[in-house]
């Protein structure tokens, strides 16, 4: 197998972009709660070269989610993955830190849902929230609907990259925050209750996790909770703070030489945290490969990562 993930590496560096078979907006008016009167422009930018995709969308105030199945040779697995790429809470890394996933894992069986959401760096109401909010409305739009995409609902977990890493550990501790009022049927069941957006799992790469002083990443907490963050916002948005016996199982990974996120103050921390609450949690740190190694930044052993996490979704999730 590991064979097999290394030939997709090379794929990824020939391959062309990839096409969702269906792209769901979040919200029934599109906008996104808080964002109706936002007049800004959403923007695609291209870094990559050739038919190596590097892009960054920014501006989003319609937030959605493209989704991603097994080609119909592959069996299909009852486990779903909402990804959600990073950007400092400045932009979403659709490429790489999103399709780039995507291929491994669709390969491997599993259904993804790509999130672009909305970044508290634009003038939202309520804008440290709209990304928790976002994440909340995509896993309860998937699992409502699990049976039509053929998976089961106490099986669907998040993957998170950097700043997404943040917003999907905050999402495994706020699932039932009430940060927005109920829309629709996906957000409600028969009982009028709302819909579960609880993961159950989270996959997390070099992310972003607490917001303390001298110890987390500046632009992500500036962009979150502003320059001026009161003791309270920083505890309340530091992961590692509000780790519960009911937060979602973890695999956490990142680079001992990671020099923005540093993996010491970050994911060590939260790992630590999840151990002392009884959640399971399986940590990595590799010897090389800096921030923001995704797929194609990936050296030496972190190569094996997306491996390494399937191995642990087939031992404790999908058994």
């Amino acid at each position: 197998m590991m064979k097999k993930v290394s030939a997709m590496f090379t794929a990824l560096l020939l391959g062309s972009l990839l096409f969702a078979q269906e792209k769901v907006y979040l919200w029934p008016e599109k906008k996104g709660p808080g964002s109706e009167k936002l007049k800004i422009e959403q923007k695609e930018e291209e870094r990559g070269g050739g038919n190596v995709h590097d892009r960054i969308i920014s501006g989003i105030t319609e937030p959605y989610m493209e989704i991603y199945r097994p080609s119909a040779d592959v069996p299909p697995k009852k486990t779903g993955i909402l990804i959600i790429p990073g950007g400092a809470y400045q932009r979403v890394v659709v490429d790489k830190e999103g399709l780039h996933y995507v291929k491994l894992y669709t390969e491997a069986g599993y259904t993804c849902f790509v999130l672009a959401y909305r970044t508290p760096n634009d003038a939202h109401k309520d804008k440290s929230n709209v990304s928790l909010a976002d994440a909340q409305r995509a896993m309860r739009i998937i699992r409502s609907n699990a049976q039509k995409y053929g998976l089961d609902p106490e099986k669907t977990g998040v993957l998170g990259s950097s700043a997404g890493g943040h917003v999907a550990a905050s999402l495994a501790e706020y699932h039932a925050k009430e940060v927005y009022k109920q829309k629709d049927k996906a957000d409600k069941g028969p009982d009028g209750k709302w819909t579960s957006a609880r993961p159950a799992f989270q996959i997390l790469l070099y992310p972003v996790i607490t917001m303390q002083d001298n110890m987390c990443h500046e632009g992500s907490r500036t962009n979150l909770i502003g320059p001026q963050a009161s003791q309270a916002d920083k505890d309340y948005w530091s992961c590692e703070k509000n780790v519960t016996a009911d937060t979602a199982p973890a695999w956490l990974c990142a680079a001992v030489n990671d020099k923005s996120v540093l993996p010491e103050t970050n994911v060590l921390s939260y790992w630590a945290a999840l151990k002392n609450a009884g959640v399971r949690a399986e940590l990595h740190i590799f010897p090389a490969s800096g921030h923001g190694f995704g797929v194609m930044g990936a050296s030496g052993t972190a190569r094996d990562w997306p491996q390494l996490s399937m191995n642990w979704l087939n031992t404790y999730i999908d058994k």
